[in-house]
């Protein structure tokens, strides 16, 4: 059995997501390289993700902030903006980019069933 534990937000390890990155995370369980893992992820006023794919499927919930996602298809579809409690399913390998569309910092909830990994698209 696992022991309690408890980290505040202010203690958590937030490091970049990559050499460059506005966006940082910080692991909460599990293992990034293989999955599953969950990460808090925090992007800044404005920033706008590339599109880009993951090789698993994540779960997100927004914690703080507003956000947009964007579905690279024949349209380039937009979804809408959302405000926290919003929940996103994004499938494995499918092309999307997500934009930090409020004011403040953007902080969201992100489980990996599989390997923690960002694949640039075409």
């Amino acid at each position: 059995m696992t022991e309690k534990s408890i980290t505040a937000f202010e203690d958590l390890q937030f490091a970049p997501l990559g050499e460059g990155s506005p966006v940082n995370a910080a692991l909460l369980w599990g293992d990034p390289a293989t999955g599953p893992a969950a990460v808090l992820v925090r992007f800044p006023e404005g920033f706008a993700e590339p599109w880009h794919s993951h090789s698993s499927t994540y779960h997100a919930v927004l914690v703080k902030g507003e956000f947009e996602t964007r579905s690279k298809d024949k349209d380039a579809t937009t979804t809408g903006v959302y405000g926290p409690g919003a929940y996103l399913v994004q499938p494995g390998g499918a092309v999307h980019a997500e934009v930090n569309a409020g004011k403040g910092e953007l902080v969201a909830l992100v489980y990996f069933d599989g390997p923690v990994d960002f694949e640039l698209a075409e």
